[in-house]
């Protein structure tokens, strides 16, 4: 095998290419014999007919698949055939990267892809990317897509790993819930979250794995009152990713149980009155603003309301004003009015109300 023909300057060039195309990840990369320790060897001299692999660029002797890493690899790009500079570049980073366990990808701008142009690949890319050569087909080591980036982050660690943080973005602390809510959360890590638990008051409820949705849903059954909401992550370097927070579940009630004072039951829970955020006449922007889901305008004012019919009645100082044939909304009454129940006849002014992410035109009436 013939050795590099390019040249010292080109040589140079090449690795630092080669260097900035692992730069994110830990990573050494030297030409400089390391001796007795472990590594991964890149041959870049020679031809391909010389092993009788005429039009290949180069070669990596086999990809392992994830837990197969093995140590002290060699890969090869022949440099006899290849002239331009950004070629052997993406070359040398493609093969040594199949031997880290990277198929090849459907996207230009990634080293472990076929298609060019470009030439220049910008780097390993952070994102979902089908496998396949000019076609997709399903990767070496199982599933139909590959994010290069966020493998060697996974396997080799960031060049430089910084603390992990998480943050329980749904309900917020203190929020005011019915039983049955989601939790989701975010995980601000360079890593992979390989597995994460729900912990109710300490309890561990629901767990997922690496790719499932960061979403946990809590029991229906839930008892009302104040809970400590925990979720425990892991990354890919087995660090504990925490975050907590604590809600209000508000309780049931009917017409056997009564609700606590400024507590106001509807649709079979005790929610808290306007003082709180989210609460029956509660000001609001947006459904997401209410325990109901629902947030209500008057024109004037926007306020958190809830269904009525004629088999659910509003709770004491609201009235129950009609959207459709035997059906409404709870709006604070007022003060000459401060009725109950839905039967209506004609009335004045206009409700505009956000009901389910709809905007409707109903006809305030009163009883």
């Amino acid at each position: 095998m013939t050795p590099w023909p390019h040249g010292t300057a080109a040589w140079g060039r090449l690795v630092q290419c080669v260097r900035d195309m692992y730069a994110p990840f830990n990573i050494q990369v030297t030409d400089v014999d390391p001796g007795n320790a472990n590594h991964f060897e890149v041959i870049m001299a020679g031809n391909a007919a010389a092993i009788d692999m005429q039009g290949a660029g180069g070669v990596a002797p086999f990809e392992p698949c994830e837990g197969q890493l093995e140590d002290n690899v060699m890969s090869y790009v022949f440099a006899d055939d290849i002239n331009n500079e950004d070629f052997l570049c993406w070359a040398a980073a493609q093969e040594s990267s199949h031997v880290f366990g990277l198929d090849h990808l459907l996207n230009a701008k990634d080293p472990m892809t076929y298609l060019t142009p470009p030439i220049k690949k910008e780097g390993f890319q952070n994102e979902n990317t089908k496998c396949g050569e000019d076609t997709p087909r399903e990767c070496w080591c199982g599933g139909t897509t590959q994010n290069s980036f966020q493998y060697l982050m996974d396997t080799f660690g960031p060049s430089n790993l910084e603390p992990a943080t998480m943050a329980i973005t749904d309900p917020v602390d203190g929020e005011w819930v019915k039983p049955g809510f989601n939790v989701r959360f975010a995980v601000m890590s360079q890593l992979s979250v390989m597995t994460a638990s729900l912990q109710v008051d300490g309890a561990t409820k629901q767990s997922i794995q690496q790719g499932d949705p960061l979403v946990f849903s809590t029991s229906a059954d839930l008892a009302g009152g104040a809970h400590t909401i925990t979720v425990v992550a892991k990354d890919s370097a087995n660090r504990d990713i925490t975050g907590q927070i604590t809600v209000n579940v508000v309780s049931r009630c009917d017409a056997a149980t009564s609700c606590a004072s400024d507590f106001h039951c509807l649709g079979g829970y005790c929610l808290p009155g306007s003082k709180v955020p989210g609460g029956l006449g509660a000001t609001c922007t947006s459904n997401e603003d209410c325990i109901t889901g629902a947030c209500g305008s008057d024109g004037e004012n926007m306020l958190c309301t809830g269904a009525c019919d004629a088999g659910a009645s509003c709770p004491s100082g609201f009235t129950c004003y009609e959207t459709a044939p035997g059906s409404g909304v709870c709006w604070p009454a007022e003060e000459e009015d401060p009725g109950c129940g839905c039967k209506s006849s004609k009335g004045g002014s206009s409700l505009l109300l956000l009901m389910l992410g709809v905007l409707g035109v109903l006809a305030r009436r009163r009883r």
